[in-house]
């Protein structure tokens, strides 16, 4: 008699862990949106130092708006390919930095910018459904449920830099407005409830350019990168038995 009660204790215990292993299935898409930031990390601006192209060039005065909209779909329980696109106003100024050289050449630039791109996500820990596991059930919130993971990606970048003046150690004032732009970086996401989630983005770009200010120092060894901080608001959808997202 014993053993049957074991043994019926361990599949009732055991059927809510498959169905929520399983439960990922019914919404591997997701449409997103979201606003954040950008820092544009280029010949002119920065920090105390030299031009870096990097984040140790970082100066918060230059941080300016981004948007984002794009869409999630869920290959494996832990593996997501994502595809979105990115409208940013970046700017770079060298009145922001303390950096003496570039503070005395005063050069600033604007640049509208348009990213898209597709990027792979691994969870490091993964994505919990549920409402257990939704703001609406707060006082149970666990930091160990928060969805947490990593991207890499490959996109394009259009941009549009306007300066404000003309510098003359510019090495070539003729350019394009497309770039090569490799993302990478960190993410997290919970949901608000069974429908919805927020996350949070911070990414690095690096590209192939050295002109998103409009400007390439002829002393310049690096090309330009910028940062996004990004939070978004996800919509989960279901999955028809085609495969298909049920809107």
């Amino acid at each position: 008699m014993k053993k049957y009660i074991i043994l019926i204790l361990a599949v009732a215990l055991l059927i809510p862990s498959v169905s929520n292993a399983q439960r990922w299935k019914r919404y591997r898409y997701e449409v997103m949106a979201g606003l954040g930031t950008v820092n544009l990390f280029s010949d002119y601006g920065g920090g105390a130092g030299d031009a870096r192209h990097n984040t140790l060039d970082f100066d918060i005065q230059g941080t300016r708006p981004a948007l984002l909209v794009g869409g999630r779909y869920k290959l494996k329980e832990l593996l997501s390919v994502k595809a979105n696109v990115v409208f940013a106003f970046a700017n770079a100024s060298d009145k922001y930095t303390s950096n003496v050289p570039r503070s005395n050449r005063m050069g600033t630039s604007n640049t509208f910018m348009i990213e898209p791109s597709v990027q792979f996500e691994y969870s490091l820990i993964k994505e919990m459904y549920g409402r257990r596991y939704t703001f609406s059930n707060i006082r149970r919130f666990n930091i160990t449920h928060v969805n947490t993971y990593i991207f890499v990606g490959v996109g394009g970048l259009l941009y549009f830099p306007s300066k404000t003046i003309e510098i003359d150690n510019d090495i070539n004032k003729s350019h394009g407005v497309f770039t090569a732009a490799f993302p990478i970086g960190i993410g997290f996401k919970y949901a608000i409830n069974r429908v919805y989630t927020f996350g949070v983005e911070l990414g690095n770009r690096f590209t192939t350019s050295d002109y998103l200010d409009g400007h390439s120092d002829k002393y310049s060894t690096a090309n330009d990168s910028y940062l996004f901080l990004l939070f978004t608001v996800s919509k989960r959808l279901r999955t028809s038995r085609k495969g298909l997202p049920r809107f």
